[in-house]
């Protein structure tokens, strides 16, 4: 009981932070990257497949800048949840959702780099990074309606050897549409 009198005694930042600590969220608060970083680490939790022979045997093999790595019993090779994705090998993790939001907002790549403390031509590889997977995800079917138009290209054997007909002279127009019969 005497420690209950003792809190009573503590100023509103201290109970603030005993609250903190008493609920389980001590430490740093999770920021947007934090989520992110903690579904991809998931991504392979459920039932990890290798991304270079899908087998699933597998077992664990240490971890590298705080992601687990898995290695195939077949092949023998190592892996980790960023692995085969577009975010594989990218450093800087804490300024991707920084860039991602810059992108969105419509910034020039060297505005992108300065807001998120990045160099231009890293600006321009992420770019191409975190546009792979939207293309890759994009649906097959197209709705709507199409027009189509005739267009009539001229053949041109320019530097061919072997031409398959004889040349047309001074170039120009077809004498027929389509193709010439000549």
């Amino acid at each position: 009981m005497n420690w209950l009198k003792s809190i009573k005694r503590l100023s509103r930042s201290q109970r603030d932070k005993l609250r903190e600590k008493i609920n389980g969220k001590a430490g740093k608060e999770k920021t947007g990257n934090d989520v992110v970083l903690t579904l991809i680490k998931q991504r392979l939790n459920n039932k990890p497949v290798c991304p270079h022979c899908k087998e699933t045997e597998l077992y664990r093999w240490g971890k590298s800048n705080e992601l687990q790595r898995y290695r195939c019993r077949q092949c023998n090779r190592t892996f980790n949840a960023f692995t085969g994705t577009p975010l594989a090998r990218l450093r800087h993790k804490d300024k991707w959702l920084k860039f991602e939001q810059t992108m969105n907002d419509g910034l020039s790549l060297r505005k992108s780099a300065s807001v998120c403390g990045i160099a231009v031509n890293t600006s321009f590889k992420w770019r191409h990074r975190f546009l792979q997977l939207p293309a890759t995800t994009q649906s097959d079917e197209v709705g709507g309606k199409a027009e189509v138009n005739e267009t009539n290209f001229m053949s041109s054997f320019k530097g061919y050897h072997h031409l398959p007909k004889t040349p047309q002279k001074n170039a120009g127009n077809a004498a027929k549409r389509n193709f010439s019969k000549k």
